[in-house]
């Protein structure tokens, strides 16, 4: 059973209620003074309230109260859509779930048979792996074997080798003995005394002689040459001339190449050291 509504005033009912009563306490106001004093009344606008008002404040009460029924019946809607919305989210969620339960399912599935098969797949790469081993194994120890036998076998080719070598050096030794023995025959003849003075005749021949050069001009002169008497090299070693003196020196020297053969082949050697005295 509904209620009976209430009676309410409202922003109007109370704007007509505060003008009556200032009314009423005009109206009365003379009773409540002093008798000896006048009290002057003013004229004042009289608001009339009717029923008219009253029938208007109580529609506006009844629209009022329509719309918060209306507004109630609004959020109850609300409400039942949102339950409505949570149940077909609680629905979506536990599809969700289980489809996400059918896959995991399948993936461990899938992932069993990926473990099975590297299994297989590492056994027989094991297997092959051992052969390959057995294999190389037995192939190290055959290249082994042939390597030892070339090893033997250069072996004794570096002891033939080296006998030959030996053989040779002493030969060859005992050909720098008889030669040694050739120079020392050579040198007790006098033919390295001959062949000094031949080398020094030359340099002799083709100084040019500076005017700085001094009496009593003595000077060391170091020669290199190849085989055929060529000159390839002079330097001055011990020596009392100036500069002016040295490279005169030298000039001569390679002026003079080729210098004279010795005597004796044997007395042949690259580097000399010619002791250069000028004749005064």
């Amino acid at each position: 059973m509904m209620a009976a509504p209430r009676f309410t005033l409202g922003p109007y009912g109370w704007s007509i209620a505060l003008h009556a009563a200032i009314l009423a306490a005009l109206a009365f106001g003379t009773s409540w003074s002093r008798p000896e004093q006048r009290v002057e009344v003013l004229p004042v606008d009289a608001v009339v309230v009717d029923a008219a008002v009253f029938e208007a404040l109580a529609e506006q009460n009844r629209e009022q109260r329509q719309r918060s029924q209306q507004a109630a019946q609004q959020r109850q809607r609300l409400e039942q859509q949102r339950r409505e919305a949570e149940q077909l989210r609680e629905q979506a969620a536990l599809a969700e779930r289980s489809r996400m339960e059918a896959e995991l399912t399948a993936r461990q599935a899938a992932e069993q048979q990926a473990r099975q098969r590297a299994e297989a797949e590492t056994r027989r790469r094991a297997e092959a792996d051992a052969k390959r081993r057995a294999d190389a194994e037995a192939q190290r120890k055959a290249e082994a074997a042939a390597a030892l036998r070339a090893r033997e076998d250069a072996e004794r080719r570096r002891q033939a080798e080296d006998t030959r070598a030996r053989e040779q050096r002493e030969a060859d030794l005992r050909a720098r003995l008889a030669e040694e023995e050739q120079r020392t025959s050579a040198v007790s003849a006098g033919l390295r005394s001959q062949y000094a003075a031949m080398l020094k005749a030359r340099i002799q021949r083709n100084w040019i002689r500076p005017a700085s050069a001094r009496p009593g001009l003595k000077c060391t002169v170091n020669v290199q040459q190849i085989p055929g008497g060529e000159v390839v090299g002079a330097t001055i070693g011990a020596c009392n001339g100036d500069e002016a003196v040295r490279q005169s020196i030298i000039s001569a020297v390679l002026r003079s190449s080729p210098l004279p053969a010795p005597p004796d082949p044997s007395l042949f050697e690259r580097n000399l050291a010619i002791e250069f005295v000028p004749e005064e």
